[in-house]
């Protein structure tokens, strides 16, 4: 498997590239910003008593919410936040944040798993905390140079 950090072209990408991963943090007070962002306020978001009432631990991030930092590794590596052409999410499990300074800790990465015609890619993205288990399945189509 071949590991790609500069911008690559469709010609340099081959099934099995691997997209540079990266760690990523959400917080409680992150989480709340979404909601008011995008005007969702359904309580399991951003309260904790709602939550525990409906049996999680603690409040519960917005799936778009993990999905957009699965994003911003795409981006990253293609180097052009319009290179996405198609985007789908799975979520597998709950993005669980304590009402902490450190919130929930989780990783994203990904490779390359086809090459379409038109300079497009498929790549599929994997969301996963800190104890291994997949939070989310992320699968995108980019555009190359």
């Amino acid at each position: 498997m071949t590991t790609t950090s500069a911008a690559p072209s469709y010609a340099e990408v081959e099934v099995g590239t691997a997209i540079p991963g990266r760690d990523f943090q959400i917080r409680l007070v992150d989480e709340i910003r979404y909601c008011g962002a995008g005007l969702d306020f359904v309580g399991v978001h951003w309260n904790e008593r709602v939550a525990r009432s409906v049996g999680m631990p603690h409040v519960v991030a917005h799936g778009p919410l993990t999905e957009a930092k699965a994003l911003t590794v795409v981006n990253e590596w293609t180097g052009d936040p319009a290179a996405v052409v198609e985007q789908q999410a799975r979520f597998l499990a709950p993005v669980l944040l304590p009402d902490d300074d450190v919130g929930a800790r989780f990783h994203v990465s990904g490779s390359v798993t086809e090459k379409l015609a038109g300079n497009q890619v498929v790549i599929a993205m994997s969301v996963t905390s800190q104890e291994g288990a997949e939070l989310a399945a992320v699968r995108v189509v980019v555009r190359l140079r």
